[in-house]
Formats: C-alpha cells, sequence, structure tokens
C-alpha cells in the first residue's frame, strides 16, 4: 500500500529568504524537475511527487510511495540531497544542512514536518490519516510489470 508523505514546512519571511524562493520557483522547471524526475523514476517506488509552496509561507512537499518511511527519506537524502539543501534553506527553523545530512537527522526532521491527513489511517499509513488507493496495496514495480505485460501482449506480431 502506498504511504502518504506530507511535507509542510513554515517558510522563513525575510527578503533575502523571499527573494532565493522566487529564484528557486523560477528555476524549478528547467534545473530542479529534471533532477528530482530521474531519481524518483530510477527510485520505483514513488507513486506521485510534487513540490507546492502555499502563498510564500509554507512549501510541501507532497508523494505517495512504497516501501519503509526511514529507507525512503534516506534514498531522498541520498539522490536529491543538493535538492533539499536548498529546499530546507529557506525552511524556518531549520538546522543547518551539515547536521541534516545524515540518516538519522534527516528522517527525525522531515518526520516532524509530515502532517497527517484527516481521518483513519489506512493500512501502512499509521498515524498518518487517510490515503485512498484506486490501486489496494500494488506497488509502483508491480503496477508497470503488469502494464509492461499488458502491451507486450496486445502488440501486434
Amino acid at each position: 500500500m502506498a504511504i502518504a508523505l506530507n511535507l509542510t514546512a513554515p517558510l522563513k519571511q525575510d527578503p533575502e529568504t523571499q527573494q532565493r524562493l522566487q529564484g528557486l520557483a523560477a528555476v524549478f522547471a528547467d534545473q530542479v524537475q529534471p533532477a528530482i524526475d530521474a531519481a524518483l523514476a530510477g527510485s520505483e517506488i514513488v507513486h506521485f511527487a510534487r513540490v507546492v509552496v502555499i502563498d510564500s509561507k509554507y512549501i510541501q512537499v507532497l508523494t505517495e510511495f512504497d516501501g519503509d518511511p526511514m529507507q525512503y527519506t534516506e534514498f531522498f537524502r541520498q539522490q536529491l540531497g543538493p535538492v533539499f539543501q536548498q529546499i530546507f534553506s529557506l525552511v524556518e527553523g531549520a538546522p543547518p544542512w551539515e547536521e541534516l545530512d545524515n540518516p538519522n537527522s534527516f528522517f527525525e526532521f522531515t518526520h516532524g514536518l509530515n502532517l497527517p491527513c484527516l481521518g483513519k489511517a489506512s493500512v501502512g499509513n499509521a498515524d498518518r490519516g487517510y490515503l485512498f488507493s484506486a490501486f489496494g496495496d500494488t506497488t509502483v514495480r508491480e503496477l508497470k510489470a503488469a502494464i509492461a505485460k499488458a502491451a507486450s501482449q496486445a502488440a501486434p506480431a
């Protein structure tokens, strides 16, 4: 079953940070998004991912993923460390990257920013609130394999 990540962090409100936020927004599609796409495509555990800024006051990293949350955050730290270093430099109360750049600190900090959804938790989402999945507990790898199998069976010989 997919697990929800609703990382929601308050952004610093000083002019310099707000200017850096606008700079990140300006280059996100061309410079940051390709790195995220490559890492997530290679992971084969992420169903969906998006980054949202709310009124220049909060930044959210929202994903649905398969597997263990600790392993998942470690994957993000290793594969997308520079992206998170840039994001967390904008976040109110975030420790310096040198302190976050280890498995336990990164997990604890991101876990503390993970807001639960409203409602009753589903299987695999203890303390995370409600998450609907049209595919039950089917993983990304299983979905990709089923799609590949169906495509090969549908292809003319």
